[in-house]
């Protein structure tokens, strides 16, 4: 069996509430990642909890222009 060191501990830079605020003014769950130095999906299920409604991949927001490129 491979023993693997643990993961250090994330250290969330912002508050679940400033989080959904970034994300609904336009961040992605990436960028938010990033900010916090961990995975979209952790930051989806913080989002989640907070009662905020994820948007599909690829949503523009009306603002004409396109994320399908953009790095994920």
């Amino acid at each position: 069996m491979v023993k693997r060191d643990p993961r250090p501990p994330v250290t969330i830079t912002a508050t679940p509430e400033d989080l959904a605020q970034r994300y609904l003014d336009g961040a992605s769950l990436d960028d938010l990642g990033v900010l916090c130095g961990c995975t979209a999906t952790r930051i989806r299920r913080i989002l989640v909890a907070q009662g905020v409604e994820i948007r599909p991949r690829g949503h523009d927001h009306g603002k004409g222009r396109s994320t399908k490129f953009v790095r994920r």
